[in-house]
């Protein structure tokens, strides 16, 4: 969640300087893993059961992975977002968790926000923020929040990470395919190309990855607003602005 230059934010007196933060999500456990059920489908009885997962395995592969990241980051901070207070039994596993693996980060300074609270601080005081670690569906609703005030859908890319790197990992935009506007030349392409850069300096392609971003924020300077339709540019001539920067 970076704001680029001469991008706009719908945050008053806030610029780019604010607005550069990392959201790590758990995104293979928590209430998305699919667990739970329903009785009595379709009478007055029903009871619909959404059971989050948790595992101690899943979140310390995320929290060590959380950890270094900051750790590189200049700041070196790092919050954990949940509810402890009330998801209890989900809660208190992760903050334990998160106790224990910063015993092996002693440069990292760490806090503990509630997610609301945090959703709060996002579009109040997001300088606050440098690498936010959470779960599944907390991630999910922070992440979204971020792209709003990092000028939009258009402009955020993410990865899905496979941290031991033994399987492949997976970056795309965070608006996903937009089927519905296929080929109507509306779609903002930068945060495809950001992805794009995600990916290069995930493999150890700094420099590429760093030509690439940086194209990409050139680019970004040249256009008005935040949505393709909007700045008055197709997609494919985003994109061509994006080629000729490289």
């Amino acid at each position: 969640v970076k704001l680029p230059e001469g991008v706009a934010t719908p945050l008053a007196n806030k610029g780019p300087e604010d607005i550069d933060l990392v959201v790590v999500r758990e995104n293979s456990e928590g209430l998305y893993s699919g667990a739970g059920g329903a009785q009595g489908r379709g009478t007055g009885r029903e009871v619909a059961t959404q059971e989050s997962i948790n595992t101690r395995a899943g979140v310390d592969r995320l929290l060590e992975y959380a950890f270094e990241l900051a750790e590189r980051r200049p700041r070196k901070k790092l919050t954990l977002c949940h509810k402890t207070n009330v998801l209890v039994h989900a809660g208190g596993l992760w903050s334990r968790a998160f106790a224990d693996m910063g015993e092996n980060f002693p440069d990292v300074e760490r806090e503990y926000v509630h997610v609301d609270a945090a959703c709060l601080y996002l579009v109040t005081q997001p300088e606050r923020f440098d690498v936010i670690v959470t779960d599944n569906m907390f991630g999910d609703i922070l992440t979204d929040i971020g792209a709003g005030i990092a000028g939009g859908m258009g402009l955020a890319a993410s990865g899905n990470l496979n941290p031991p790197r033994r399987s492949p990992s997976l970056f795309e935009p965070i608006h996903g395919s937009a089927p519905d506007i296929a080929g109507k030349g509306w779609a903002n392409p930068v945060a495809c190309i950001l992805s794009v850069a995600m990916m290069l300096d995930h493999l150890g392609e700094l420099a590429p990855s760093r030509r690439v971003e940086e194209a990409a924020l050139r680019a970004l300077s040249k256009l008005r607003g935040t949505a393709g339709s909007e700045m008055g540019f197709t997609t494919d001539e985003i994109g061509d602005l994006v080629a000729e920067a490289i």
